[in-house]
């Protein structure tokens, strides 16, 4: 058979480097969009939920709340990371200290959060696969894929640190238990969530709106015994001030509060427990798209006024309580908070609070653990028992809070959700440059790809969030005194190694950012790239002639299908 087209004219517009890794992938085996399907995770394993897509409404973009329905249920599952015991913390902080200012930047990181959830979203759709199999595509080096798993778990502990810490303190309010206590109670609970899995994603989706509806529940009942000023709600919600580098540090804790990265791998996965076949056509995905933004933006709005009543409530001990009071809630907000609301509103406020505590906390452990689910069998292929994995990610979630409890007590747990959101935040731009170069790729993503204004501005949120980062990492470091070198002896020469630490690890993340950021999308969405010469089009059908000599790779301009289900060589 003659040589490929690729290894005989290297593209003129690519690097040598880039022409080697392309020609890497001429060898990788067709996968075909039915193939795809077949292959994901537990929950697409199972019968999906049918679409009936041949409805008149369907096809003529017609919007149906029968539809919609039978879309909901993966927003709702996505929208609980956004009321997690962290957020409840970062909105405690934000209102105890600033009052009713800091309310904007909920809506906005809210906002945020709800494109970047379109993302994950509109990825699936086109490709049929979630994003940690698209990144397993489009790493091929072993080593590559081990650490960008490795990362990526790590965000998953540091989210369930604050949901065993959340649900202990919880448990504590309602049932006076020590700390310690509520954190091994925590590590068993969490299965009991997990048997819901055994009757299918139904009975799940509709468990977690539940949870989302108690919340708001709780916090109606908050606002009606707080009885807050309404025009100050509303200029905090429309007016973004910025009062100090302190408010800017709140800033953003609450960002990596909210935008957390292990929802994009879990709500990409869920959009697939949809059957909408990938080779649709294309109004039928813009269909399915359009009726996956509306259930997420309802789920998140919910999640935004359970966020938004969080800090309205801390917002009403900022005007009235005593000075003494407020800096402990500034301090310690979960353990302060419950008495507070007893002594100033009575029994009702602090159960109501622990209420929702206790939901946010268990429901965020099990939307937590499919998460890693999906991340390990999509990354390296690895499967395991859903309940070991939730035992594996709680146990490693549950042993430095359970040191820390014992060791430090309250306020030392409540400083480890602060680590935690620390952690969560420099992940984020990890994964949300991946899912924005491979949705923006029409060659992955087809006519569901993002182009101009669109790419554009979330190219400029991801490098606001990167800098937004460094700003926390050297602010903390500040506040920690590493970079106080007023001492003398061998405690300069620590705090010297110490510092010079923290600028190499900031070096060092903004190289990787700016690798992932620069380095360009090699897969196609159907696991192979595909062979070009110079001047070809990623959409033609590449290496075949009249006489079948060379491979037939017919790509599917649509993005719906990347490779042809026919691979044939004479």
């Amino acid at each position: 058979m003659p040589a490929s087209p690729h290894s005989m004219h290297p593209p003129s517009s690519s690097s040598m480097r880039d022409w080697r890794m392309n020609a890497a992938y001429e060898n990788a085996p067709l996968i075909s969009a039915n193939q795809r399907n077949s292959s994901s995770h537990d929950f697409t394993a199972e019968p999906r939920i049918h679409i009936d897509t041949s409805t008149e409404d369907f096809q003529n973009g017609k919007f149906s709340w029968r539809q919609c329905w039978s879309f909901t249920g993966p927003g709702f599952l996505m929208s609980i990371a956004y009321v997690d015991p962290g957020n409840f913390e970062s909105d405690l902080v934000a209102g105890a200290e600033f009052g009713y200012q800091l309310l904007w930047v909920l809506v906005w990181t809210t906002l945020l959060g709800f494109f970047v959830q379109e993302l994950a979203v509109r990825l699936a759709l086109a490709t049929g696969r979630d994003l940690a199999r698209c990144v397993r595509d489009e790493f091929p080096h072993k080593p590559t894929r081990i650490a960008m798993w490795a990362v990526t778990e790590l965000a998953i502990v540091a989210s369930d640190v604050p949901e065993v810490i959340g649900t202990a303190f919880a448990l504590k309010i309602i049932f006076g238990w020590q700390l310690w206590i509520g954190i091994l109670v925590s590590s068993t609970s969490a299965m009991l969530l997990l048997m819901l899995r055994a009757h299918g994603v139904r009975p799940l989706e509709v468990f977690f709106g539940g949870v989302i509806t108690c919340l708001c529940i709780c916090y109606v009942v908050e606002l009606w015994l707080v009885q807050p000023p309404v025009g100050k709600v509303v200029q905090g919600l429309v007016i973004p001030i910025i009062a100090n580098n302190r408010a800017l540090f709140v800033l953003v804790s609450l960002l990596g509060a909210v935008c957390m990265p292990h929802n994009l791998y879990l709500h990409s996965a869920l959009t697939l427990t949809r059957d909408i076949p990938t080779d649709a056509p294309p109004q039928t995905l813009k269909m399915a798209l359009f009726y996956n933004k509306v259930e997420s933006a309802i789920a998140l709005l919910l999640s935004l006024f359970v966020n938004c009543a969080v800090v309205i409530v801390a917002a009403y001990f900022h005007d009235n309580a005593k000075p003494e009071d407020v800096e402990r809630l500034q301090e310690n907000p979960l353990m302060s908070a419950p008495g507070l609301l007893r002594n100033t509103l009575g029994s009702l406020a602090s159960g109501a609070f622990a209420a929702a505590l206790l939901a946010s906390g268990q429901s965020s452990t099990v939307t937590g653990t499919y998460a890693g689910q999906f991340v390990m069998e999509g990354m390296l292929e690895l499967r395991i028992p859903t309940a070991l994995r939730a035992f594996l990610t709680r146990s490693f979630a549950i042993f430095p809070s359970l040191a820390v409890a014992l060791i430090a007590g309250d306020s030392g747990a409540e400083n480890l959700i602060l680590i935690s959101s620390v952690v969560l935040a420099l992940q984020l731009p990890l994964a949300l440059l991946p899912l924005l170069k491979l949705v923006s790729t029409p060659h992955v993503c087809g006519s569901m790809s993002i182009h101009g204004f669109k790419k554009n501005a979330l190219n400029v949120i991801v490098f606001v969030v990167v800098f937004a980062n460094v700003f926390l990492v050297t602010q903390s470091a500040s506040d920690m005194g590493i970079f106080d070198f007023s001492v003398t002896g061998a405690k300069l020469a620590g705090k010297v190694i110490v510092a010079v630490m923290c600028v190499l690890f900031i070096i060092a993340y903004l190289a990787c950012v700016f690798q992932l950021w620069k380095r360009p999308v090699l897969s196609t969405g159907g696991g192979k790239l595909p062979t070009i010469t110079s001047g070809e089009s990623l959409h033609d059908n590449v290496a075949s002639d009249d006489d079948n000599h060379n491979d037939n790779m017919n790509m599917n301009g649509g993005g719906s299908a990347a490779a042809s289900d026919d691979h044939e060589q004479k």
